[in-house]
């Protein structure tokens, strides 16, 4: 198991990954939850509702790509939730 931090808008990600044997023998990689995100380093996490798929995917990379897609539409969905409450 894996879990990568990384950076998108000045939010920061985290995700899980881990690695399962299939039944030819090779890895597959899946995303385990949470994926999570937060504005500053003392901020709680909130977990990103995983769009698409779990796995698995080909590599690891692949499958960290999908889950910080995942956040990186969860912080723009909450950047403009912020907007509608500032104008509402």
């Amino acid at each position: 198991m894996e879990t990568r931090l990384h950076t998108f808008n000045g939010w920061q990600m985290r995700a899980t990954v881990e690695s399962r044997p299939s039944s030819t023998g090779r890895a597959e990689y899946y995303i385990v939850e949470p994926i999570t995100f937060k504005e500053f380093s003392g901020a709680a996490g909130t977990q990103a509702d995983p769009r698409g798929t779990y796995g698995p995917f080909v590599s690891d990379d692949a499958a960290f790509d999908a889950a910080f897609k995942s956040c990186r539409f969860a912080i723009g969905s909450e950047i403009k939730l912020r907007g509608y409450r500032r104008f509402g």
